[in-house]
């Protein structure tokens, strides 16, 4: 019998374990900070801001080649209560039409917001997160490891979307190469 068949059932069976009914006179402080960090935030109201429908266009910069520009929609959704933002993009760019995803939220355990990137030009993920910034707290600021076909180990990036404008989002992509940070990609969306 193939081992696995045996470890499977247990990983469930531990996953499920965090999940089973905590004895409140045993542990209240950790079902308090469970429903603490479990709840709704700020953060994820600050989120929530994206919600709707957006116009978006695109300007890439990469180093040593031609800007590239295109256009299409962004539209967001709340899921699981709040607690995630879904944002399904459709645009074109150089004459291609590209489909993502992105899952954007916010940990309140480890106090990071957190972004998850598809697309259909690619079969991996890109993740990034961050602190949230005291001093810009409508600016989101994640840093992660890019990986693409020209390096699949993956390099240094970040995303940073400012959440300032009420119905102007601007999110920019920083690439490296050689160590050296530029920056990649601009999103300007407008609200619908």
């Amino acid at each position: 019998m193939h081992p696995l068949r045996f470890v499977a059932p247990s990983c469930l069976v531990l996953s499920l374990a965090q999940f089973a009914p905590q004895d409140p006179a045993r542990q209240p402080e950790v079902l308090q900070r469970a429903d603490r960090v479990a709840a709704v935030s700020d953060a994820h109201r600050r989120l929530g801001r994206l919600v709707g429908t957006w116009t978006i266009e695109l300007r890439n910069t990469p180093p040593k080649s031609a800007e590239q520009t295109g256009s299409g929609t962004v539209e967001a959704s709340p899921i699981l209560g709040g607690r995630w933002i879904q944002l399904a993009y459709r645009f074109e760019l150089q004459g291609r039409p590209v489909e993502a995803m992105q899952l954007l939220g916010f940990d309140a355990l480890r106090q990071l917001y957190t972004a998850s990137w598809r697309d259909d030009l690619s079969t991996w993920a890109v993740d990034c997160a961050g602190i949230p910034l005291d001093a810009s707290p409508d600016v989101l600021r994640m840093h992660g490891s890019l990986a693409d076909a020209r390096d699949p180990t993956g390099r240094p990036f970040r995303l940073e979307i400012d959440l300032t404008s009420k119905d102007i989002v601007t999110a920019r992509v920083f690439d490296s190469e050689n160590g050296e940070e530029f920056l990649l990609q601009t999103q300007t969306w407008a609200r619908r």
